[in-house]
């Protein structure tokens, strides 16, 4: 699961109607009203909803959230995942390789009335690393928290297969033409072949 230590940044990010929630039954704090919220669904491939991040995806990221009242009047949780294929350059040869990602998450959730937006604050008990969302809206938009989250466990490299050759000095991908592979037999001799008749004894 996703530890809350993780860097998440809900700061300047587009709006994401297609990840919203109404939280309005959580709030009425009444004995009929539900303990909990449940959604799920995609977030478009469009390339503005990524384009701040160098995200480029295979499909739309398919989510899934649950929203509980953990009995305060204004204490709540969220918990869920999100995952999706992610398009990334091959760190050898600059092809698109597609890479699955999944994310599971959980995270506390305070209402603070007059909130435009779900925020990001630090816990004021003390404790270190933890992060908690606030809002202060019935209807919350969580797509800026799942993108960054999906964004988090990105890799960092990928690698099209292990046997890769890369790129040729002029750009060329050598996986799609062997035949410029130089062979290390007829170029440059290697600067230790002086050393090959060295005598150590």
């Amino acid at each position: 699961m996703t530890p809350p230590s993780k860097s998440l940044y809900l700061g300047e990010m587009l709006s994401y109607s297609d990840a919203t929630l109404n939280l309005a039954q959580l709030l009425r704090h009444n004995p009929d009203s539900p303990d909990e919220v449940k959604g799920n669904g995609q977030l478009t491939t469009e390339a503005e909803h990524f384009k701040e991040l160098g995200i480029q995806l295979e499909n739309p990221l398919i989510w899934h959230l649950v929203v509980r009242n953990i009995g305060g009047d204004d204490d709540f949780f969220v918990e869920g995942n999100i995952k999706g294929t992610a398009l990334i350059d091959c760190r050898r040869c600059l092809q698109k390789v597609p890479s699955k990602i999944a994310s599971d998450f959980f995270y506390p959730m305070n209402y603070v009335p007059g909130t435009t937006q779900l925020t990001l604050a630090e816990l004021g008990d003390g404790k270190e690393d933890e992060d908690l969302l606030v809002f202060g809206q019935t209807e919350v938009d969580f797509g800026p928290m799942l993108i960054q989250l999906f964004a988090i466990d990105l890799p960092l490299t990928v690698l099209c297969k292990e046997s890769c050759r890369g790129l040729s000095l002029d750009g060329v991908n050598l996986n799609d033409h062997p035949e410029m592979v130089e062979n290390p037999k007829s170029g440059n001799p290697s600067v230790f072949a002086v050393l090959k008749d060295l005598d150590l004894q």
